[in-house]
C-alpha cells in the first residue's frame, strides 16, 4: 500500500510539472503533450526525462 501511495504522489507531481512547464514555455512555441507515455516517463525518470522529451520533440 505504501508503494502505491508513493507512485500516485509521483504521478500527480509529474502531471503538474509537465503542465507548469507547458504554461511557462508556451509563449516560445514549445509544447510537450500530456499523454500516458510522457507522464509515465517523467514519473519514473523525473526532470531529465522531461528535458529529454523536449530535445526529442524539437529534433523530429
Amino acid at each position: 500500500m505504501q508503494y502505491f501511495v508513493l507512485f500516485i504522489k509521483k504521478l500527480v507531481i509529474a502531471i503538474c510539472m509537465i503542465y507548469t512547464f507547458d504554461l511557462i514555455v508556451s509563449s516560445v512555441g514549445i509544447f510537450i503533450p500530456i499523454n500516458v507515455v510522457t507522464v509515465l516517463s517523467v514519473t519514473f525518470l523525473g526532470l531529465p526525462a522531461m528535458f529529454g522529451l523536449l530535445i526529442l520533440k524539437n529534433c523530429m
